[in-house]
């Protein structure tokens, strides 16, 4: 049984580091290459078009109303951001905040119509987030965790037996 639960943590550990590591790539190349959503943004207009749009109207409202003046914040939002997923990921720090914030970096990928490997990245994240604390039980935050437990006061209704 012992085996099970060692081999499980593996293996999220491994969808953890590859997952982070595909954040890093993209947000380093983009740091380094320059980014520029306008195009993006743009794309995903054009997809909200026509009885088979693969963009739904709400979302491009949302993008002709917010995103596309805003473009030079997310022109540095975006690359910050999955750098920074990346990095948290790979290290296990803040893991589930990085999950969470990388699972809405790639519904938007999603709803702007991009399929490529969004689903894939998507899908791992909700694995990890389901699988709770065993996400993580390898790397930074299973000691962060475990410190703050130890630190903690017992209450006074842990003691008694139910």
């Amino acid at each position: 049984m012992k085996s099970l639960h060692i081999i499980g943590i593996s293996l999220l550990t491994i969808i953890r580091l590859w997952l982070g590591i595909q954040w890093f790539i993209a947000g380093i190349g983009k740091c380094i290459n320059g980014f520029d959503a306008k195009p993006f943004l743009e794309g995903a207009l054009t997809k909200a078009i026509g009885e088979d749009a693969l963009v739904s109207s709400w979302y491009a409202t949302w993008i002709e109303q917010l995103a596309l003046p805003n473009v030079g914040l997310i022109n540095v939002l975006i690359p910050f951001a999955e750098l920074v997923v990346g990095i948290l990921l790979i290290l296990s720090l803040l893991t589930v905040p990085a999950l969470v914030v990388g699972s809405i970096m790639n519904l938007n990928y999603l709803l702007a119509g991009t399929i490529a490997l969004n689903p894939l990245f998507l899908a791992a994240s909700i694995v990890l987030l389901a699988a709770g604390r065993f996400a993580y039980q390898i790397g930074i935050d299973h000691w962060i965790m475990r410190w703050y437990r130890s630190s903690q006061q017992p209450h006074p209704l842990d003691r008694i037996p139910v």
